[in-house]
């Protein structure tokens, strides 16, 4: 490379980027942490570090792998990569962890005991399934229902547990869903699938099992990315370890402070202990943000210092001027919607649009009272990770339909289509099928070909939907959009829709909708097939929603990290409802975190609320400020005094004002026997005074575990005698 073009490409890399960018791109050997603040800009040193290997290290791009969470930010990178590198940039592999797995799978399904074509099962597959074991095993726990055998199985697989290991580490309940663990991963393989769980699970099983085939991927990737490190679990962090074991090339980007999802698997301390597992690696920090105003900045870092588990660090930003925050105590959950919602207007005259507007609320049941306001005042509104397109009723459907065509085995595809449109056979005529399967050692489908043990009418309508079957399975499978039209011309699925009570156009509408996301596959696809199609869309992630700058979004705080606006309504900052109530024990670090991604969403302005009152199962009651409220230097808040109303919205009503709130018991004691509206009779365990006010841990009767609760807002009363 001639070094005239070489300083130009270096430049067009570099130049843009503060000095702790620039090293973290320069760095091309060995394993190297970036902490990346809040926006910090992590997303450019990713694709400048790649595009840096490739055009001036020369690294072959197809030698590069970089994972992330979603699909949403796997093709923000790639579009970048595509800016920065051009046409090479498609031979870098760009993915989410379970396309990353599901890439590796396709390739070795021999290898894990599957066919090709193999199904992915959703968590609402997962969970009919699991409820079809439990029933076959006659397992009669209390406890056990489909989805909380599915949350334990999910977890066992996040920490690299096989049913064995479920059974030696796990707790008495994990003892209990062990046999349902296993027969339900012998089911799956019956049914030629896997769930998503599996891809990451089987990809590194597969791993540990083939030396061979991980040497073949070590040499293909000799540089290995993971974006977002602080959200990887077990199994994911043992793929990135495996992956890199080699070379030691891997680079993985993240934030402590952004660490809040341990509900479902995350695990700080593989960013905690990166240092202890690469012991030569470079540490960078990325600590100025180029998103947020000064006042913001420093009301989160000031909060976000009171954790523990944690690696120092302190963002900064140029954009020294900024307006403070305000801060308003509201007298009721209803009174903070409708003054959001005004302010809401209010900043819209000032010319920002409803888009760049978003309320955060920590539990979505809180965004009830919002939706009813906004409804009521004619104002369009996104629920950010809201129901999914591909989750809707018509659409599974369908994809049910495809996913039999390509796979037969797929007994829960076929169970949930077998009879939508209506063809006669209700519940005990599909038992007698499957019984009929299960005599044979045959799979559902096949049995559909031998219907006679059904009514006349019913085994008619059943071997008719096998011909058509066999019909839509010798279409040309390059041909998705064809197959699609015949399921839906041969089955009358289109006049069922509107033959329904409720249809609705939009039902009509989504169904023309996939056809087009199938047309639209075929044609950016070279070869198309269905059974790929299927596997593509499985992955989609949980974004949703349609954007409109006349829509106002309301989200979780979970839901928005990786989002930002011009402003930011951060509502319900109350003991109980942030830190949550459940979060007390021992949780208060990752609703910290969770408080600080709140924050550092807002770019320019960001309101804070609360409320003195808030309706909870049927009565207002009390609520006191947030502790993190505390934490945040007071300079950051405007002088101005919260408004104050003079009487709470209820106060004119002929209402006993004793009832509005829980009845207070502060001198519980230790043994005391109590009883809880929900929760039943129970024993005090524990008690402690907190700045909250006294918290009580109680075991009720026929539980193991201790349940916490501030006794100012939990309904508790004394069992006498």
């Amino acid at each position: 490379m001639k070094k005239e073009l070489a300083e130009k490409i270096e430049q067009e890399l570099l130049g843009k980027l503060n000095p702790v960018q620039r090293q973290a791109v320069l760095h091309d050997q060995g394993p190297l942490l970036i902490l990346a603040g809040a926006g910090s800009g992590k997303t450019r040193v990713i694709t400048h570090r790649i595009a840096y290997l490739c055009r001036i290290k020369n690294v072959p791009p197809y030698r590069i792998a970089a994972v992330t969470f979603t699909n949403k930010a796997a093709g923000e990178m790639q579009n970048r990569l595509s800016g920065l590198m051009g046409p090479m940039a498609d031979s870098v592999l760009v993915r989410t962890f379970h396309s990353l797995g599901l890439y590796i799978l396709r390739k070795h399904a021999a290898q894990i005991g599957l066919k090709s074509g193999f199904s992915i099962y959703d968590s609402n597959d997962q969970e009919a399934l699991i409820k079809k074991i439990i029933k076959d095993l006659n397992i009669a726990s209390a406890w056990m229902t489909p989805k909380t055998a599915a949350e334990r199985i999910n977890t066992a697989r996040d920490l690299m547990r096989s049913p064995d290991l479920m059974a030696e580490k796990g707790d008495r309940y994990d003892e209990e869903v062990v046999p349902v663990y296993q027969e339900y991963m012998r089911r799956l393989r019956q049914n030629n699938a896997l769930d998503f769980g599996d891809l990451i699970y089987q990809t590194v099983r597969l791993f540990q099992n083939h030396p061979d085939i991980l040497t073949d991927y070590q040499n293909l990737w000799r540089y290995f990315m993971i974006d977002e490190y602080q959200d990887t679990n077990h199994a994911q962090y043992m793929l990135g370890r495996l992956i890199a074991g080699s070379h030691g090339n891997l680079a993985v980007v993240g934030d402590d402070d952004q660490s809040i999802y341990s509900w479902r698997g995350a695990d700080i301390r593989n960013i905690l202990s990166f240092e202890k597992d690469y012991p030569k690696c470079l540490v960078l920090k990325l600590e100025e943000n180029y998103r947020s105003t000064a006042p913001i900045l420093k009301a989160a870092s000031s909060m976000i210092a009171n954790n523990e588990s944690r690696r120092d660090k302190t963002l900064f930003t140029r954009k020294l001027e900024g307006d403070k925050i305000e801060y308003t105590i509201y007298e009721s959950d209803q009174e903070e919607a409708a003054g959001v919602i005004g302010k809401i207007r209010a900043l819209k005259t000032r010319g920002i649009a409803y888009n760049e507007q978003a309320v955060f609320y920590r539990t979505n049941a809180q965004s009830r009272v919002f939706e009813e306001i906004l409804r009521r005042e004619g104002m369009a509104y996104l629920l950010v990770g809201g129901f999914r397109f591909y989750d809707r009723k018509e659409i599974k459907d369908l994809i049910a339909y495809l996913s039999v065509i390509v796979n037969p085995d797929d007994g829960i595809s076929l169970n949930r289509i077998i009879n939508v449109p209506t063809r006669g056979l209700g519940e005990a005529g599909l038992a007698k099928l499957e019984a009929h399967a299960l005599a044979n050692s045959t799979n559902l489908f096949d049995a559909m070909a031998q219907a006679e043990t059904l009514s006349g009418r019913a085994s008619a309508a059943i071997k008719r939907l096998y011909g058509l079957f066999e019909k839509w399975r010798g279409m040309d499978q390059s041909k998705p959009s064809l197959i699609l039209e015949s399921v839906l011309e041969d089955t009358g699925y289109m006049q069922f829709l509107e033959k329904d009570e409720n249809p609705g156009e939009s039902r009509i509408e989504n169904i023309q909708e996939f056809s087009n996301s199938i047309q639209d596959y075929e044609e950016k696809e070279t070869s198309p097939t269905l059974a790929a199609y299927l596997q593509q869309i499985s992955l989609y992630s949980a974004e949703s929603g349609t954007e409109s700058t006349e829509s106002v979004n309301l989200i979780t705080l979970h839901n928005a990290k990786g989002l930002e606006y011009q402003a930011v309504f951060f509502t319900g900052l109350e003991e109980g409802t942030i830190p949550h109530v459940f979060s007390l024990e021992d949780g208060i670090e990752e609703e910290r975190r969770l408080a600080y991604v709140g924050i550092t969403r807002a770019r320019e302005l960001l309101f804070i609320s609360g409320s003195r009152f808030r309706r909870i199962q049927g009565s207002y009651q009390p609520r006191l400020p947030s502790r993190f409220l505390s934490e945040i230097d007071p300079d950051v808040f405007t002088q101005s005094p919260a408004r104050r109303p003079t009487a709470p919205p209820y106060a004119n009503r002929a209402v006993d004002r004793s009832q509005t709130r829980p009845p207070e018991v502060n001198d519980l004691k230790i043994d005391e026997r109590i009883r809880h509206k929900s929760y039943g009779p129970g024993t005090v365990v524990e008690v402690e005074s907190t700045v909250a006010g006294l918290k009580a841990g109680i075991q009720f009767d026929g539980e193991e575990k201790t349940r916490y609760f501030l006794t100012k807002y939990t309904p508790l009363e004394r069992i006498k005698g």
